[in-house]
């Protein structure tokens, strides 16, 4: 038994679990007007029992209860940190939070953590896979990362045996756990992801309308149009590709995300292509959103944390920074491209991006560039495509603060 296991034993006997004094808000389950959400989402607004794993150092390590799976309770490892424990003072502050979700085959990243307390904010980083801190099965883990337990299993019958039930089930409660803190600001919370996680990040965002905030990073929805996730789908009988599609699909629950958004993702990502990106972004109804293209990102846990727009989308949501820019949806003006943006640190450069490739992958598909006219006065952008048989293009702007986002995709009909 590994020492992270140990603790669960801990839950039956001491219960170290929530914070008397503070009340924890529920999730709304009324607004989603759904009865067939497989989540019992007012038992996931509670906070967790958990027990710590080390309790001394600048990032504390944990291991708290999750969902049942096959009969059995499970447990998730994590690490937690905040300003204040890592800088070893008590300042009687409170921060912003934020959940942090990694990707396949990843973890709970200990440096994640670290990076976004040095940021300024309360920040927890859970295991999906069921592992501890040196990346052995708890246990009690629940399902692993594998492809079976992401799809092949749903033949099975029972859907809250698939990963995606778990992985959503332990986000959400992490989120419990970081508003039952007494140095984290209620009010203030936010989720972030990469790939897989911003898979989940696309779920969460809709159903946990207790987060003001949310970056999902590469993830997206429309998994059955993805180039590498459209295969083992289809490899299901037809009967239960369409119950993951109805269950575990982001586009079955974005519609419903109340959380300001910004999604990040590159132009050329193997796993999550531009088209059903497209489409991802143009669900949600009730959220203010944005969007950064990134030409030729990387696909990664490091790319996944690295941009800093994420940081600053954060910073303007929950404690009143300067927000991004926005730009506007692409309008065709024959031959050229226009778009309105809105940017209180100005735009430095822009640059349109298109392509005419409708044949290869996404990772393959062939990009241009050229530059683009800016119009600081009448808040406006123009590019010409030399190729006026382009099918797809976006503006990608730099503001003077270094920072960049792009125009919605605009694909040619």
């Amino acid at each position: 038994m590994t020492r992270a296991s140990t603790f669960l034993f801990l839950f039956l006997s001491v219960a170290c679990s929530v914070n008397k004094g503070k009340q924890v808000v529920k999730i709304d389950v009324d607004r989603l007007q759904q009865s067939d959400i497989l989540w019992d989402l007012e038992t996931l607004s509670k906070p967790p029992n958990f027990s710590w794993v080390d309790s001394t150092s600048a990032v504390r390590s944990l291991v708290y209860e999750s969902v049942s799976f096959e009969g059995k309770p499970t447990e998730v490892f994590a690490y937690y940190s905040n300003p204040d424990l890592l800088q070893g003072k008590d300042t009687g502050n409170s921060f912003p939070a934020v959940v942090l979700v990694h990707g396949g085959g990843g973890k709970a990243f200990k440096v994640w953590v670290e990076k976004w307390a040095a940021d300024g904010y309360a920040a927890i980083a859970m295991d999906l896979g069921g592992n501890d801190a040196d990346g052995k099965p708890l246990l009690l883990s629940g399902p692993d990362q594998s492809h079976e337990s992401k799809f092949t299993v749903i033949e099975k019958g029972n859907l809250k045996n698939v990963w995606s039930y778990h992985a959503v089930a332990r986000v959400i409660l992490a989120h419990s756990f970081l508003l039952d803190r007494p140095e984290v600001d209620a009010q203030k919370t936010c989720l972030t992801g990469i790939s897989w996680g911003g898979y989940l990040t696309c779920i969460v965002a809709g159903l946990d309308n207790r987060f003001k905030a949310a970056a999902p990073v590469y993830g997206c929805g429309f998994y059955n149009e993805s180039d590498a996730f459209g295969k083992p789908l289809s490899e299901l009988t037809p009967f239960y590709e369409a119950q993951w599609m109805k269950y575990f699909d982001p586009s079955v629950y974005l519609p419903l995300a109340e959380p300001s958004l910004l999604f990040i993702n590159g132009n050329k990502d193997y796993f999550y292509n531009i088209v059903p990106y497209y489409k991802t972004f143009n669900l949600p109804a009730k959220s203010e959103k944005n969007i950064s293209l990134k030409p030729d990102m990387k696909h990664g846990h490091l790319e996944g944390w690295q941009p800093i727009e994420i940081r600053y989308f954060f910073e303007s949501v929950v404690n009143g920074g300067v927000s991004l820019p926005k730009i506007e949806e692409i309008k065709p003006n024959h031959p050229s491209l226009r778009s309105k943006f809105h940017s209180f640190a100005g735009l430095r450069s822009v640059r349109l991006y298109y392509s005419s490739d409708t044949l290869s992958t996404n990772a393959e598909r062939k990009w241009l560039d050229v530059a683009a006219k800016i119009d600081q006065e009448k808040m406006e952008i123009e590019g010409t495509p030399p190729d006026g048989d382009f099918k797809y293009a976006f503006f990608y702007t730099t503001d003077n603060r270094e920072l960049s986002v792009s125009s919605p995709i605009y694909i040619k009909h």
